[in-house]
């Protein structure tokens, strides 16, 4: 690697802090020591199989959620570049450098529950990215967009946290509607669904997302909403 790149990425590490990977990985890395512990204590099938699905599918797109959330208003001295892009190029890969750890350790999540045959019913090879990268995707961008939009990563943390919650105390609501059927995170672990609901919401969830992180993109190109604002 270049060693200016490397340069500025160890840069923007530092700028990050350690909370923010600290809790993207903190979710998913903890849920596959639970599911590891599970299957070496002698757990039921059943169990791992939810166990499994609730990390890829829950706490894995919840944690990278929050920790993303958290990067937006960090940097005090940001109208400093609010003039020109510069802002929103750091700002993308400032939640990347968070983002893409995360993803790729939950990757080896659902390679390691599958040899252990902890994997969510109805999941073929598929479901090693299908099951975790949408909602991951989708919360993530809704989690940059809302926290931009309201200049407040508190704010953002709190309204997705309460959506994730939504979703998963309102299971039977969210699936008996059309529209929100779509944009139903947990529907790569749910049991029994018809295959083209399945499909249509695995697509449904990422356009979303990039629809979302575009958004975020517009808002940023806006630096005086940014400029003596309070992030907190």
């Amino acid at each position: 690697m270049n060693r200016s790149i490397w340069a500025r990425l160890r840069l923007e590490l530092r700028v990050i802090g350690i909370a923010p990977p600290g809790t993207a990985l903190a979710a998913t890395l903890g849920g596959a020591i639970l599911v590891i512990v599970m299957h070496a204590t002698g757990a039921g099938a059943e169990h791992l199989d939810l166990a499994a699905g609730a990390v890829l599918a829950g706490f894995a797109p919840l944690g990278t959620a929050v920790a993303a959330s958290s990067i937006v208003g960090r940097d005090t001295g940001a109208e400093l570049v609010m003039t020109t892009t510069v802002y929103r190029r750091v700002l993308f890969l400032r939640v990347g450098l968070v983002v893409a750890p995360a993803a790729l350790v939950t990757l080896l999540d659902a390679v390691v529950f599958r040899a252990l045959n902890a994997w969510p019913v109805g999941q073929g090879t598929g479901g090693y990215v299908l099951v975790w990268a949408p909602p991951m995707l989708w919360l993530v961008a809704l989690a940059m967009l809302i926290g931009i939009g309201l200049r407040s990563p508190a704010a953002a943390s709190g309204l997705i946290g309460g959506l994730w919650l939504a979703q998963y105390l309102m299971t039977r609501a969210i699936r008996d509607n059309t529209v929100l059927r779509a944009q139903y995170m947990f529907m790569g672990v749910a049991a029994k669904v018809p295959a083209h609901e399945w499909t249509v919401n695995r697509i449904a969830l990422p356009a979303v997302g990039v629809v979302a992180v575009i958004a975020a993109g517009l808002l940023l190109g806006r630096g005086e909403r940014f400029v003596g604002s309070d992030t907190a």
